[in-house]
C-alpha cells in the first residue's frame, strides 16, 4: 500500500507544491491544446474543456461538443478524460466530465518483503457544469463533482465545486477568474486531505498574425503561486502551433521541466491534437486528445479573440455596406412609378 501511495502522492511533488493535499491528480491538465499551451487555458475554455477548466466559458458555447483524452503519464499510470456539452438556448450551456487517473497492476509485499500478490489503485472525477452569459461580456458558471479514490480494498470519497467567470474586456482581450476544488476533504480510513483548493486568474489577448497569447496566475491554498503561458499561431486554418512554459513543475527538476509544446490538426470541425510535456528526468508525457463539434444554434460566429487578427490587417477590406432600408423602399417605389409611366402612355 505504501507503494501505491508513492506513486499516487507522487504528482503531488511534480505540482511542486507545499503540504498535504488529497486528489492532487485534478491538477493535471486535461487536453493535448490546453496542456501544450502551458495549462494558460482558463480564459480560453469556451469550449467542451470549460468543465474543468472554467465553467463560466459554457455561456459562449454554440454547439454540441465532445472531448476526449488519453494520457500516458509516468511509469504505468494512464490519464483518462472525456467531457460533452449540450447548448440549451442562447448563453446558456450544461457541460459533462469525466477524469480517471489509474496505476495498472502493482506488486504487492508484506513487510518483510514476501510477494502478496498484485492490486490496482485510482482516482476518478466525474463533474456536471453549467454557464451562462450575462450580458453581452459577462460569463458566470459553476461545477460540482464527485470525487472517488481507491487503493486495492480502501476507497474514499469527496465533493467539491468550482466558481468560474470570464469577461470580452475588448475584441481583442478577454479575462477570466476560476476558483477550484471548494470542497470536502478526501478520507481514507482516518486520514483526510484538503483537496487542491487554488484561484486562476488568466487572460488571453489576439495579436497580428494569428498569434494568440495567453497567461495565467494560480494562487494555491497551499504551496507557492505560479504562472502559466502559451503562444499559439496558426498560420494556416487547418494547423495549429503551441508552445508554452510553466513554473510549477521546476522544483528539485531542470528547466526543460516546464517548457511544453504540441500541434493542433483542425479537419472539418474536429481538432486532433498533440503535446509533449517533459518532466525533467522523471521522464516525458505525451498527450493524444480529440475535440469535436456538432452543428450550431443559430447562425455561425466568429470567434472574437481567434479571429480578432483578421480584421485588424489592413490588407483585409472591409465589406461594403448595403443601402439602408428606406432608401431601398424609396428606390423601388420609384422605379415601380416610372414602370407605371410608360405604361399609361
Amino acid at each position: 500500500m505504501l507503494l501505491a501511495l508513492a506513486v499516487f502522492l507522487f504528482s503531488r511533488r511534480v505540482q511542486a507544491s507545499s503540504g498535504t493535499e488529497g486528489a492532487s491528480f485534478l491538477d493535471i491538465p486535461v487536453g493535448a491544446g490546453p496542456a501544450a499551451l502551458g495549462s494558460a487555458y482558463s480564459a480560453l475554455a469556451s469550449d467542451a474543456y470549460a468543465p474543468v477548466w472554467n465553467p463560466g466559458g459554457l455561456g459562449l458555447v454554440k454547439n454540441y461538443q465532445f472531448a476526449a483524452q488519453q494520457l500516458s503519464y509516468l511509469g504505468s499510470i494512464n490519464y483518462e478524460f472525456g467531457s460533452y456539452v449540450q447548448p440549451l438556448g442562447k448563453g446558456r450551456a450544461l457541460g459533462a466530465s469525466v477524469q480517471y487517473l489509474g496505476s495498472g497492476a502493482i506488486a504487492g509485499t508484506d513487510i518483510y518483503g514476501n510477494p502478496t500478490g498484485n492490486f490496482s489503485a485510482h482516482y476518478a472525477a466525474y463533474s456536471l457544469a453549467y454557464g451562462q452569459s450575462i450580458g453581452d461580456k459577462l460569463s458566470l458558471g459553476v461545477t460540482g463533482k464527485i470525487i472517488n479514490a481507491q487503493i486495492s480494498d480502501v476507497s474514499a470519497n469527496a465533493y467539491a465545486f468550482d466558481l468560474g467567470s470570464m469577461y470580452q474586456a475588448t475584441t481583442n482581450l478577454r479575462l477570466a477568474g476560476v476558483l477550484t476544488n471548494i470542497g470536502t476533504k478526501l478520507t481514507f480510513i482516518d486520514q483526510g486531505d484538503s483537496l487542491p483548493l487554488a484561484f486562476h486568474l488568466g487572460a488571453v489577448y489576439a495579436l497580428k498574425y494569428q498569434l494568440t497569447l495567453a497567461a495565467e496566475a494560480v494562487y494555491p491554498q497551499t504551496g507557492l503561486a505560479s504562472f502559466h503561458t502559451g503562444l499559439e499561431w496558426a498560420p494556416m486554418a487547418p494547423i495549429s502551433l503551441r508552445v508554452g512554459y510553466r513554473t510549477d513543475t521546476l522544483n528539485g527538476l531542470s528547466p526543460l521541466a516546464g517548457l511544453t509544446t504540441g500541434i493542433g490538426l483542425n479537419v472539418m470541425g474536429c481538432e486532433l491534437a498533440y503535446a509533449w510535456v517533459p518532466l525533467g528526468e522523471l521522464g516525458n508525457t505525451q498527450y493524444f486528445s480529440i475535440l469535436m463539434k456538432f452543428g450550431e444554434l443559430g447562425p455561425p460566429k466568429r470567434n472574437l479573440i481567434h479571429f480578432s487578427g483578421v480584421k485588424r490587417d489592413p490588407s483585409v477590406k472591409e465589406p461594403e455596406q448595403p443601402e439602408s432600408v428606406d432608401q431601398l423602399i424609396e428606390l423601388m417605389n420609384g422605379q415601380d412609378k416610372t414602370d407605371l409611366a410608360k405604361k399609361a402612355d
